[in-house]
Parts: C-alpha cells; sequence; structure tokens
C-alpha cells in the first residue's frame, strides 16, 4: 500500500523492481552496489481496493501472472463443514449442537459475503477489508470451546454470535455499521438458527461475553462468562 507519486511510482515498488531488473540493490550506508543471485522473487496482490494501488506495468512485466479466483460459497462450506464437523464429533459434542454446524457455516459466510460487499473500505475506513481469514477466525473461535462448556444448542448459538461480534464487529467505526451488521446477524439466527433469541439477549445491557478467564487454576476453558462480578474478580486475581 505505498503512496503513489504524481508520475506514478511507488518507491517500495522501485527497489523491488531494480532487485529484479539489475540482480542487486545499493547498500545504504556507503552506496555501494550489492549483487544478489540466484534468487527467484515470489509475490502476491489484491486488487486495487482500500487503499491498494494498481501495480506499476513496469514491474509486474516481470513476473509470470497467475490469477487466482475466489472460492465459491459451496466450496467454503465444504471446507469449513469438515473442519467444524470433525472438531464436534472427535470431541464428544451432544447430538443437537453437533446439528448446529450447518447453521454455523453457512451464516458465518453469509455474514462475511455480505459485510465485504456493503461496506467497502474507503478513505474513512480503510481497514474495512474483510477477507477468508475473518471467516477462519470466527471457526477457531469456536473451536477453542470443549464439551462441558457447550451443553446445548443455545449456549452454541449464543457462541457462533459472540464469535462473529468479536471478528467483525469489532472493527466497525460507527453506530451505523454496527447497527448494520446486528441486523444481519439476528436475521441469521432467525432464519438459519431458528433460535428464539432477542436482540436485547445478545447485545443489550448484558452483552454475550465468552472467555477462559474463570478457571485459570483448573485449567482454562472457553465458556460464556454469565456472572459479572466472577469476571471482575478474576480480572482484580
Amino acid at each position: 500500500m505505498p503512496l503513489v507519486e504524481e508520475y506514478g511510482a511507488q518507491p517500495p515498488i522501485e527497489l523491488l523492481r531494480l532487485l529484479v531488473d539489475r540482480d542487486g540493490l545499493y547498500e545504504r550506508t556507503e552506496w555501494e552496489w550489492k549483487t544478489v543471485r540466484d534468487t527467484t522473487l515470489i509475490a502476491c496482490a489484491a486488487p486495487p481496493l482500500g487503499g491498494r494501488a494498481v501495480l506499476c506495468p513496469r514491474f509486474s512485466t516481470n513476473f509470470n501472472m497467475f490469477c487466482l479466483p475466489e472460492a465459491t460459497e459451496g466450496m467454503l462450506q465444504t471446507i469449513f463443514m469438515a473442519i467444524l464437523g470433525g472438531f464436534l464429533k472427535s470431541w464428544n459434542f451432544a447430538e443437537p449442537v453437533q446439528a448446529l454446524k450447518d447453521a454455523m457455516i453457512t451464516s458465518t459466510i453469509e455474514v462475511y459475503t455480505k459485510i465485504s460487499k456493503e461496506l467497502r473500505a474507503t478513505p474513512a475506513k480503510f481497514h474495512y477489508s474483510f477477507n477468508l481469514r475473518d471467516v477462519s477466525k470466527v471457526i477457531q473461535g469456536i473451536l477453542m470451546t470443549k464439551n462441558v462448556s457447550i451443553s446445548n444448542p443455545d449456549t452454541g448459538t449464543r457462541l457462533w454470535a459472540n464469535e462473529v461480534s468479536r471478528v467483525f464487529m469489532d472493527r466497525l467505526i460507527n453506530e451505523e455499521d454496527r447497527e448494520w451488521l446486528v441486523n444481519e446477524v439476528m436475521e441469521m439466527l432467525s432464519r438459519n438458527f431458528k433460535s428464539p433469541l432477542e436482540k436485547d439477549d445478545i447485545f443489550g445491557e448484558n452483552k454475550i461475553k465468552f472467555g477462559d478467564l474463570l478457571k485459570i487454576d483448573s485449567g482454562r476453558i472457553y465458556e460464556e462468562i454469565r456472572d459479572t462480578s466472577k469476571l471482575l474478580k478474576a480480572l482484580e486475581s
């Protein structure tokens, strides 16, 4: 994301171009030329959005170009269903909790797809750049649990809502964008999870909180923290 100069140059890119074109770079203290041999440069670039500029053609002409299409929703569902389904089964989660995997994966991918289209990066929101790592982080949060902490579908549903909020909502900078995501999450809970949870149950005064702070001495368990006084006591200790 280097700043593009008046005539289209990007200094860090020009340094790399010098390395590729001339097989070396200048050493900065004595301005002595340093030749670099037997080196292959492998690079990757995303589309020019959110502060990313178009690569200089004088640089990209040195490369063999491979364009990789984004994974389809069907491909993502197959990959993450296998990961989450295998985890829930191997750790012997209750059958009703295992049955949530379809709703969890489908809803996460839907949120990711919609937020990527609706909340695009702008100069004021240059960090609104969402990718598959965000989907992975939601699933990773679910994989931190144990069957003793997620014993019923209601807790599993609350866990999913917490992980989506942790990954996506924490990056949003104003109330309008946060409200948009809240409405999307509530729609997913109603449509995919068939959950009776209301907005105040998740985003109200007593927001859903998950953590592994309450049982540090007996082994950390990632679980819902319903008693705020216990959380404060753990933090103070």
